[in-house]
């Protein structure tokens, strides 16, 4: 991908040719396999011959870890038409998720691994020295030999003292024992990432084998302890819990699954358990009916 110098006006002109957004940068950018050349007016940057290794390239389809989980086991006609058209509903998490992440790492980062969990080996989290936040896989296969690439942000990475590194990620949700299980693609798409990393605008991730540990920490809100007349205290119950056993297989058949979709000439048919279907649905009912 190659990221661009878009202005906010300009912004439906660059959607329309395919340029896409980076929420976390905040900017656009031309994924891999698409003609640079019809972005020429937003380069600033980047020298011919990086152009022409871009435009060189295959096309690659890059898939996020949460996508993985949540998005196709929500739906596959919302993730065709998310990722194929980018139309979505924008009901996910709002803003603040992210900010609370955020607050939860800076908590952690220069903390030893038994803050989080007595369960955990001694170890230290790594820092934004050694880390980018974003952090992408190298070209990769899937069980049809189709390209594709995995990108995402991850949450807190550990480097053991002994041996290996582990991966934590962060949800603010009720707890549960079963929720490792409920974001196992997401863990082993992180470790899948260290272990064949790639690069994102020239930017290395580093490689980190084996990863022994992929576990998630859930924070439930619990009470407001006290308040005065500018902010409050909120305490959260902490559940830490991890995936039993790595799952790489079962990975690159979701995978496989996900490229199934986006190679659909037209769209799956509504899902009837999908909520977004449905309210699409009643609406196209009562547009007939008019």
């Amino acid at each position: 991908m190659i990221y661009l110098d878009c202005p906010f006006n300009e912004k439906e002109e660059c959607k329309s040719l395919g340029g896409k957004w980076d929420p976390e940068k905040k900017k656009w950018y031309v994924p891999d396999g698409v003609d640079i050349s019809k972005f020429k007016k937003w380069l600033t940057k980047y020298d011919e011959t990086i152009i022409e290794e871009h435009n060189a390239s295959k096309e690659v389809i890059d898939l996020s870890p949460s996508v993985l989980d949540f998005q196709i086991n929500k739906c596959h006609r919302c993730f065709y038409l998310s990722k194929k058209y980018g139309i979505q509903t924008y009901n996910f998490p709002p803003p603040v998720f992210t900010k609370l992440d955020l607050i939860q790492k800076d908590f952690f980062i220069n903390k030893d691994t038994s803050f989080i969990s007595s369960k955990l080996p001694k170890g230290r989290f790594l820092n934004s020295q050694e880390l980018p936040s974003k952090i992408s896989s190298k070209i990769l296969k899937d069980n049809k030999q189709r390209s594709f690439k995995l990108i995402g942000i991850p949450d807190l990475v550990i480097k053991f003292e002994k041996d290996g590194y582990g991966i934590i990620d962060f949800k603010t949700t009720k707890i549960s024992d079963q929720k490792a299980d409920f974001y196992k693609f997401q863990l082993e798409s992180y470790a899948t990432i260290f272990e064949h990393p790639g690069e994102i605008n020239s930017v290395r991730t580093p490689l980190l084998s084996p990863i022994t540990k992929l576990a998630i920490l859930q924070f439930d809100p619990n009470e407001i302890e006290n308040k005065d007349e500018i902010g409050c205290n909120i305490s959260f119950l902490t559940g830490y819990v991890e995936l039993k056993e790595r799952i790489t297989n079962d990975l690159f058949e979701r995978i496989t699954l996900a490229l199934d979709i986006l190679e659909m000439d037209n769209p799956p048919e509504l899902n009837e358990k999908c909520g977004d279907c449905n309210f699409f649905k009643k609406q196209s009912i009562l547009k007939d009916k008019s």
